[in-house]
């Protein structure tokens, strides 16, 4: 008899494994849609517009390695270790870099809680409870004092331990699309967090290089007031002895008034350029003291930007990955609402011991048990809402898809503009320069003939009033070309490396 028990047991835990079996084989069932995503980003032009295009079979000098450490740190192009140290403390210090990383946290906690819809749910419980009951109430309470020696209360106690067993079969592949929905949005958060890092550095190294014009401005105001002042006093003297004419003093008079009026204001912009830098830090005014000096921006514009750039650069763009990773999330969300029509399969399963004395508990012998269910939900009526999440899925599909589309079309604008910007600022360097250098000469020249006392000194003074001007003038193209350099790293995201013989801009001498 007991042989006979132990095969029927066994038998059945048999087909128990069977079904368990079958319904894992059906796992591989998927309602996501194979949708080809948009091939925007195959189809541009294999050079950006703003190219200056060389000729046939010319080298392009650029390497895509997104992984070289010059590429990482692109900032320290401009090889200046103020700027080096400030982007360094920026990014360990940064609020807003914090507040994205969270979020990068966030989501991958998001789709970690996720994934574990495609693993059973195991719990273990202990309980215990003891129960009193009088036995002249309820459904003793009729007949308890017609029986002899009917006890007066009920005393009950009820101990277990359980392991139970919670698995949702993933027959369509609902768990896996949200997962892999999940995973594509960390993509995308992870995206997101660069383009934000990005964005930080560039408004880091824009804020100094402001800051360092701005003392450039402040000193050559100084020296143009001081000169127009002297210029004034000489002109004020010739007036008198009727060497000139009086629309001359006053039209002297009106320079030096509008020097003095705008010297407040460099001082001004100057905080607040150090505020916004204090800001990136985290910190106050204070903190940017350490990383700016009494001398200005270098004069080197960097290393050389190729004059070809492939567009598939834009695809390492962090806002192009970031909507591509959207694109697939919202594929995946489609296979989720599709498996949502049909009907679920669930498996429960729990074992242990239980008994009404404490001490037998642990006798697995005799006081086991176990449950073993299954159980299938079907949706019979929802007034069409479930179609309708279908529908609202792919319109989401559609929405992302044109926002990828428009993301790949845009970062190629941007990339083309940024380099037809770069290439003018480069070439208005290159003239305010010839100004520079001219001016200067023309300062030497008027200083050696007054030492030798042919020139005048008025002629010495307008010219080196003539060198500060140009010289003013010089720091803002230098401050405009490293902004628009700046701005092509931002619209490529850094994601190429100059090859080790690619030429490197020359300083200008100060």
């Amino acid at each position: 008899m007991g042989s006979r028990s132990s095969m029927v047991s066994r038998s059945r835990w048999i087909d128990i494994g069977a079904m368990v079996l079958v319904m894992l084989g059906l796992q591989a069932c998927s309602m996501t849609p194979s949708i080809t995503h948009p091939d925007t980003a195959e189809t541009l032009p294999e050079q950006f517009d703003g190219n200056h295009i060389e000729p046939e079979g010319a080298s392009m000098g650029v390497t895509i390695v997104a992984s070289d450490e010059s590429v990482a740190q692109w900032w320290q192009e401009w090889g200046d270790d103020r700027l080096n140290r400030l982007v360094d403390s920026v990014l360990a210090a940064n609020l807003d870099l914090r507040m994205a990383a969270s979020r990068v946290l966030e989501v991958q906690a998001n789709h970690r809680i996720t994934r574990s819809a495609q693993l059973p749910a195991v719990q273990a419980s202990v309980d215990g409870s003891r129960q009193s009951t009088p036995t002249n109430a309820g459904a003793t309470g009729g007949f308890s004092k017609s029986i002899p020696g009917f006890p007066e209360r009920f005393d009950v106690e009820t101990y277990s331990a359980s392991l139970g067993l919670a698995w949702e079969l993933d027959f369509w592949g609902k768990a896996r699309a949200g997962s892999r929905a999940a995973l594509a949005q960390v993509l995308a958060t992870e995206a997101d967090f660069e383009a934000a890092r990005i964005g930080i550095i560039s408004e880091t190294i824009s804020a100094w290089f402001e800051l360092m014009d701005l003392q450039e401005q402040t000193d050559l105001a100084d020296d143009q007031i001081d000169l127009l002042e002297e210029r004034l006093e000489v002109t004020r003297d010739r007036y008198r002895r009727g060497l000139v004419t009086s629309f001359e003093w006053y039209a002297l008079q009106q320079q030096v008034d509008e020097a003095r009026a705008t010297r407040p204001l460099l001082d001004a912009q100057i905080v607040a350029a150090r505020g916004r830098l204090a800001v990136l830090l985290g910190g106050t005014a204070s903190t940017v003291a350490d990383f700016t000096g009494p001398e200005g921006a270098p004069l080197a514009s960097g290393a050389h930007i190729p004059d070809e750039l492939p567009s598939e650069l834009i695809k390492a763009r962090p806002d192009v990955m970031a909507a591509a990773a959207r694109l697939e999330a919202a594929r995946q969300a489609i296979g989720v609402r599709r498996a949502e029509q049909f009907p679920s399969f669930s498996l429960t399963a729990s074992g242990g011991t239980q008994s009404s004395q404490l001490a037998d508990l642990v006798n697995t012998s005799t006081q086991r048990f176990w449950l073993f269910g299954g159980a299938l939900t079907a949706p019979v009526f929802a007034s069409g809402a479930r179609r309708a999440a279908v529908r609202a899925a792919w319109a989401q599909y559609e929405q992302a898809a044109a926002a990828y589309e428009k993301t790949v079309l845009s970062a190629f604008q941007d990339v083309s503009a940024s380099l037809a910007v770069f290439s003018a600022e480069e070439q208005r360097v290159q003239a305010v320069v010839s100004a520079y250098q001219t001016a200067r000469a023309s300062h030497v020249t008027a200083r050696d003939r007054y030492l030798r006392g042919v020139g005048t000194y008025v002629i010495l003074v307008d010219a080196r009033l003539n060198e500060l001007r140009t010289r003013n003038a010089l720091s803002s193209a230098i401050r405009s070309a490293a902004l628009a350099r700046l701005n092509v790293y931002r619209s490529i995201g850094g994601a190429w490396a100059s090859s080790p013989d690619t030429p490197s801009s020359t300083a200008i001498n100060s």
